[in-house]
């Protein structure tokens, strides 16, 4: 749940390759609006049922948030629903002029603490409308009024001011006011603070709002709520709202200087004492879980980052697990669950070591011996896979893995693994499957089927992938986790039920809780062979393992830990694994079935945060009857003006542009022009994209004129490089991606004038093609990608000539490294018929137009480090090879122009490239900056620097 915008938009536009520029909201979807008072929500029609639930308390929320931040957006606000990544999450958008909020309907799980909540369509609702009220709060400061007018964003002195602690913090704050759930009353945030205190691990203040270790994002949302907490208990509740006006007062003042004069001191000191206080509560929680007796088990394996559920295998002698690492992609391994024997080199090196030097004292092994990985299934091309569960015969495992549907959104779908023969079938095809149980016959699963913002329960065919509803799921409703009993009659699964995980199963006789409403989550079901139920409790506070009877409550907890215990698997053996949380990751821990018999320890509320809030069970967000929807059509027109300026070689230029698009990018145009040094492109232009459906359209048309004899330095451009051409191009395109990569087909046509000074005008038709395939081959730490680009063009006329013409360019790039550092190479090589017009010929040097597609100006070759001309002829070719991972890459470049390619000019240089799609969301068309500067080796232009820079919109 994020409120960076442009986090957003990088995120978006630097997204992983696969995913290449497409939308991530589906322009092309049935989309449809509701409107309320203050809000207007968009969505595509097979969310109507989860919008709706969502869209009748967004009145109330408003309401009750206005009153607790002291402020509410003035503006109408906009909502979008949509579902990229088949995740939970949200952001908002804290425009002043146009405040927005972009949610993920798929709910999350009980483990999660934005799952603690009656649904997840309210509690999300709260935080973001909370980011939104906080953060377009107005400035009463006249001079900062006038800039964030005259800001292209538009954003207040809140967001600008406040470090991102405050900013996550705050709304999860609100979240556990307003609620009375959420993340604050659950038992997450307190595991979590609790268990990094007692080893020592909690963030500094410097790391609080952004730290890079284990689960070090979560801590601006969890450690900032309890710190503004304890201020707030400090100094009373309204103190909070006093910050933020003290921000947005006419006096200027920052973060620090606003919070000290509320607080006392410094941010810095204040956390500093909260830590300590926090750390003396975990002890003293610490003391009275050992005093009760500490069961934490045996330690299996001593793992870091987000550990996997385990599944044992039906025999007991093997254990499946996905292990994830920071950089790395998910891999799932298998070992055997009988303890490592020591290596016997390791034995001969220890003993050769004691008899070189008696009195040295060897390690101590604190932890078990690293287990040896029998099979292990990698990721994907960084898709890894999850959720693993043995067949009956114990060769084969089911997992999921997200799979990119062809328009770049990712769905969850059933693969099987033979972990003998390394084969991996694929069983559903855009199913949204998750957490799949295999039936005892081995013919199909019992798994989650999340789609439509729903989690339904679902049985799936492992032969053909035919899905069965067996209990279906709704925005109040969500299930978890689904497991088949020994007899194969009956399946329990974890149920959403009003702000409770409860566990619930489906039989013959149909649906039936099997616990009471008694505000406890359980969840993490998991049967042993004599029908036996394991599942983890948060009794008294802290998740743990416990074991129950299926027909009677006869429940006994296993484990008695100061952090977490989850997931457990028992498979055909006594000993139960489930992961152990700590400050670095989850271990795998053991313990026996029939051990200790365990009651819960309550904890004292009081030692909050270190301890669980109680939740306060109160719907407080009155329901607002909504209209009837209408179909989205064009949605509503949004403006922005924009600005660019470029300069290179060949001169330079600046553009103004205005661009117009809707919330989901159906149909985005932009006019624009440019103007600059006379012998740079100057014109203007008029492009519009249409994504409605697949495939897109795209026109465009435009004025160009070059007086490219004037350039200087003189001598590589003349008359006949002055152009003047008008008119106008229409293309289709459509891209398809999959988990390997992506495919960009574009085909279209032109129509225009051009004259050439000296050769007069004529009317240039032409036809064009244009492809691209990328390819990626991703390890765990090493990818390897490919990219081919084809262009082809075949005319009619331009510059005075009524001949025929045809040209092509073809390019190949290939990255090799790691996604941190690599090495580019790239190659492109282009011809055209050697009778063309003199403007059909291929000419390189300078930048491209800056205002217009260039779609039918394949033949001017971009170098900004070398004049417009610098080579030329009927044939093009050129190399490229760089340092990437970074931001601005070292590159080496030379090329060749002709038809025999005996002369070559070289280019060394430093430059960065950013790229961004459009973000219609952000009132924003596609964009693309360049910046650099580079060296030029060969004559005419020898030991020349030039920089430069360019910045290009498009539709």
């Amino acid at each position: 749940m994020r409120a960076a915008v442009l986090a957003l938009a990088l995120a978006l536009g630097a997204s992983a390759s696969p995913l290449h520029a497409q939308f991530l909201w589906r322009p092309d979807a049935e989309w449809r609006t509701i409107e309320t008072e203050h809000f207007v929500v968009h969505y595509p029609r097979e969310f109507e049922e989860w919008t709706r639930a969502m869209a009748e308390r967004l009145e109330g929320v408003r309401a009750a948030v206005g009153r607790e931040v002291g402020s509410v957006p003035r503006e109408r606000v906009a909502v979008l629903v949509t579902d990229p990544m088949n995740e939970s999450n949200g952001s908002a958008l804290p425009f002043i002029e146009a405040p927005a909020i972009i949610v993920w309907p798929t709910p999350p799980d009980p483990r999660s603490g934005i799952g603690n909540a009656r649904s997840w369509g309210e509690i999300l609702a709260v935080h973001e409308f909370a980011h939104l009220a906080h953060l377009t709060r107005p400035t009463r400061n006249p001079r900062e009024a006038l800039l964030m007018r005259l800001s292209p964003l538009g954003f207040g002195p809140v967001l600008r001011k406040s470090p991102r602690w405050v900013i996550e913090g705050y709304a999860t704050y609100v979240e556990g006011r307003l609620t009375g759930t959420g993340r604050p009353h659950g038992v997450w945030r307190p595991a979590m603070l609790r268990q990094w205190a007692l080893e020592g691990r909690l963030p500094t203040y410097g790391q609080l709002s952004g730290w890079d270790e284990f689960r070090g994002g979560n801590f601006a949302y969890l450690g900032g709520s309890a710190f503004l907490e304890w201020l707030a208990a400090r100094r009373g509740d309204s103190t909070i709202v006093h910050l933020w006006r003290r921000m947005s007062a006419r006096r200027n003042r920052s973060f620090d200087a606003a919070f000290t004069g509320v607080y006392g001191d410094v941010p810095r000191s204040l956390y500093g004492r909260f830590t300590a206080e926090l750390t003396g509560q975990a002890l003293e929680i610490e003391r009275e879980l050992k005093a009760a007796g500490l069961i934490e088990g045996t330690l299996v394996q001593r793992l870091a980052w987000g550990t996997g559920d385990p599944a044992v295998s039906p025999d007991g002698k093997r254990i499946a697990v996905v292990l994830r690492g920071r950089e790395t992609p998910p891999r799932v391994v298998v070992w055997n669950t009988a303890d490592e024997p020591e290596d016997s080199a390791r034995i001969r090196a220890r003993e050769r070591a004691r008899r070189r030097d008696p009195e040295d004292v060897p390690d101590v092994p604190f932890y078990p011996r690293p287990k040896r990985t029998v099979a292990t299934l990698r990721a994907e091309n960084g898709f890894g896979y999850d959720a693993p569960r043995w067949m009956p015969g114990g060769e084969q495992l089911l997992a999921t893995r997200a799979v990119p549907l062809s328009d770049g959104t990712l769905r969850y779908d059933l693969f099987e693994w033979n972990t003998k023969t390394k084969h991996v079938r694929r069983i559903t095809h855009g199913a949204g499957i998750r957490a799949a149980d295999p039936y005892p016959d081995g013919r199909s699963a019992a798994a989650l089927r999340c789609a439509r913002g729903s989690c339904d329960l679902v049985r799936v065919s492992l032969a053909d992938g035919a899905v069965t509803v067996l209990a279906a799921g709704s925005p109040l409703r969500a299930f978890y986790r689904p497991r088949v009993a020994p007899d194969g009659r009956t399946v329990v699964a974890t149920v959403s039920d009003s702000g409770q995980w409860r566990l619930a199963a489906v039989d013959d006789a149909g649906f039936r809780f099997l616990d009471a409403r008694d505000g406890v989550n359980r969840f993490d079901p998991e049967f042993v062979a004599d029908g036996r139920l394991l599942y983890v409790s948060e009794a008294g506070g802290v998740p743990n393992v416990a074991v129950r009877s299926l027909v009677a409550d006869s429940a006994r907890q296993l484990t008695r830990v100061t952090g977490v215990a989850i997931a457990p698997s028992v498979g055909g053996g006594r000993d139960v694994y489930f992961l152990s949380l700590h400050a670095q990751g989850l271990d795998v821990r053991r313990i026996l079935l029939d051990g200790a018999r365990l009651e819960p320890v309550a904890i004292e509320p009081g030692l909050a945060p270190a301890a669980q809030r109680p939740v306060v069970a109160a719907d407080t967000f009155p329901r607002s009857t909504l209209g009837a929807p209408r179909s989205y059509g064009l949605g509503p027109r949004e403006y922005r003006f924009l600005a660019g300026y470029g300069i290179a070689a060949d001169g330079k230029e600046g553009t103004i542009a205005v661009a117009s698009t809707d919330k989901v990018g159906r149909l985005t145009w932009i006019a624009q022009g440019s103007i600059g040094s006379e012998w740079r492109p100057r014109g203007g232009s008029v492009a519009a994209a249409w994504r409605g459906f697949r495939p897109a359209i795209e026109l465009e048309a435009m004025a160009l004129s070059r007086d490219a004899s004037r350039q200087l330095p003189a001598g590589f451009t003349s008359a006949l490089d002055d152009i003047d051409l008008r008119g106008g191009d229409v293309a289709t395109s459509l891209d398809v991606t999959w988990a390997g990569g992506y495919f960009r087909g574009e085909i279209g046509g032109a129509l225009q004038r051009m004259g050439v000074a000296g050769g007069g005008q004529s009317m240039r038709t032409m036809g064009f093609a244009n492809t691209t395939g990328y390819f990626l081959q991703r390890g765990e730490r090493r990818l390897l990608s490919e990219r081919l680009q084809l262009h082809v063009a075949s005319g009619r006329g331009g510059g005075g000539s009524t001949g025929d013409w045809m040209r092509g360019v073809a390019g190949l790039d290939i990255v090799a490294g790691t996604p941190q550092q690599n090495l580019e190479l790239s190659v492109q090589y282009g011809a055209v018929t050697r009778e063309t017009a003199f403007g059909e010929q291929f000419v390189v040097g300078g930048a491209p137009p800056s205002f217009t597609t260039g779609r039918t100006l394949e033949q001017w070759v971009a170098m900004p480090v070398l004049p417009f001309g610098a080579m030329r002829g009927d044939r093009v070719y050129s190399y490229r090879a760089a340092i990437g991972g970074g931001g601005f890459e070292p590159y080496f470049w030379w090329g060749s122009a002709g038809r025999s390619f005996d002369d070559w000019m070289r280019v060394a240089g430093i430059d960065a490239t950013v790229a961004v799609p459009p973000l219609p969301i952000l009132r924003m068309p596609a964009a693309r900056a360049q910046a650099g500067v580079g060296y030029s080796l060969d004559d005419p232009w020898k030991k020349k620097v030039r920089a430069y820079l360019s910045v290009a919109y498009r539709p």
